[in-house]
């Protein structure tokens, strides 16, 4: 019998097995204009690539646009309000969207198929496709060889079941959406609290916003002071890939780095070594690291700091890695926040050597140059924004259990 295990009571029968052919009156793709990223203009048809289409959601504020006459040109690759869009090609195959209903309209190109379901509800189809289903039924489909991808042909073959009656679908279609939106809405507030934290960073490092002590008097004047006065900096180890395992003692390296000051340790970029080195390369909880290379065009990771935590462990100096021992007239939660601004990143990537790979140094560290409050204000800026970090941190963890908790419902909702 086949039922999903999770059903809406008011509905009962077996589900049917359709292609995705027989349901679409279209499986097609786009094409790039004639001249290539050249042909792309700063307004007119909104132009979709593979990198808009994000996690069952088409992203819409960083996209190419085409003059009207070449969209015109490209009618085979129009796009539709309520089309499904997926990915074909390259690292993001498999992730899919349907078009807003409010969309009005534009193109794709070659990386991204059109897939038009006239009779059936596009939300439920592209549902699951996005359910780990439908993610092993679109990696089963790939072309072998050195270019992965999906052509029409293994696009039409996908196969999955039905609910007997569209109203079903529409009411699982309807249910997964206002999921979909919850998790828009947690997103958002995620963005507005980062946002804020930044804004209250600029404010409170160029003293716009001022703390005052405890018993309400004012804080004395913040000093002029250069970096390298106040700390000692221990540069990292070269440590050979020859002794990298899979035990031992973990290492710290670049893909460790995040943006938010925190390490991030996963199985797949976690490094260990059985080399045997001087003891001054361990780093322990509450360590301060920064980051001097970064292999992005970006440099978002160039100069970026991290406090290590309890959960991190003890780790292993990687090279081009710092760690930053500060005196007692530093705050070590303060610096934190202090490297993490703006005009810090600023400073270590304009000066920063090197074309593919971009390198700072210990001297650009030493030499940066800023203004110290009294260490009873450094204590009330970190706090302050420790606090705001937690709240940020538990909107993310809110956003996983939403993510887990509608990966849960695919696999119940569909057989």
């Amino acid at each position: 019998m086949a039922t999903p295990k999770l059903r809406f009571k008011e509905f009962d029968g077996d589900w049917s097995n359709k292609k995705i052919g027989n349901i679409a009156s279209k499986v097609g793709s786009g094409s790039t204009p004639r001249g290539g990223a050249e042909a792309y203009t700063d307004h007119g048809i909104i132009f979709i690539r593979s990198q808009n289409i994000n996690n069952d959601q088409l992203l819409l504020d960083d996209v190419a646009y085409i003059p009207e006459e070449t969209h015109l040109k490209m009618s085979g690759s129009k796009v539709i309000a309520n089309d499904i869009l997926l990915n074909i090609t390259g690292a993001s195959i498999g992730r899919s969207c349907v078009v807003p209903h409010d969309f009005t309209e534009g193109n794709v190109n070659q990386h991204v198929c059109i897939i038009r379901t006239p009779n059936d509800d596009p939300i439920f189809v592209q549902s699951f496709l996005s359910s780990e289903n439908g993610q092993n039924a679109i990696q089963s489909k790939q072309a072998g060889g050195g270019r992965e991808g999906l052509n029409f042909q293994a696009i039409r073959s996908i196969d999955f079941h039905f609910p007997p009656l569209k109203e079903e679908q529409t009411k699982i279609a309807s249910f997964l959406s206002a999921v979909d939106e919850k998790m828009s809405q947690l997103t958002q507030k995620h963005e507005l609290l980062c946002q804020y934290k930044q804004g209250m960073m600029q404010k409170l490092f160029s003293q716009q916003i001022r703390f005052k002590a405890d018993d309400g008097s004012e804080f004395g004047e913040w000093e002029e002071v250069r970096l390298g006065n106040l700390v000692d900096l221990t540069s990292g180890f070269a440590f050979k890939s020859d002794f990298f395992s899979e035990d031992g003692n973990k290492l710290i390296t670049p893909k460790n780095f995040t943006t938010t000051g925190k390490a991030n340790f996963t199985d797949t970029n976690t490094k260990w070594t059985t080399e045997i080195s001087d003891k001054k390369y361990i780093c322990r909880p509450n360590d301060l690291l920064v980051l001097l290379t970064d292999l992005t065009q970006s440099c978002e990771l160039l100069g970026k700091p991290i406090l290590l935590s309890q959960d991190d462990g003890n780790v292993l100096l990687n090279q081009r890695i710092v760690k930053i021992i500060p005196n007692r007239k530093l705050e070590k939660p303060f610096l934190l926040y202090l490297l993490l601004t703006d005009d810090f990143h600023e400073l270590i990537v304009s000066t920063a050597s090197g074309t593919t790979v971009k390198h700072s140094s210990n001297k650009v560290l030493q030499n940066f140059h800023f203004y110290l409050p009294c260490l009873e204000e450094q204590t009330k800026i970190a706090n302050f924004l420790s606090a705001i970090d937690q709240k940020i941190e538990v909107v993310a963890q809110q956003i996983e259990q939403a993510k887990q908790w509608k990966k849960g419902l695919l696999q119940q909702m569909f057989v």
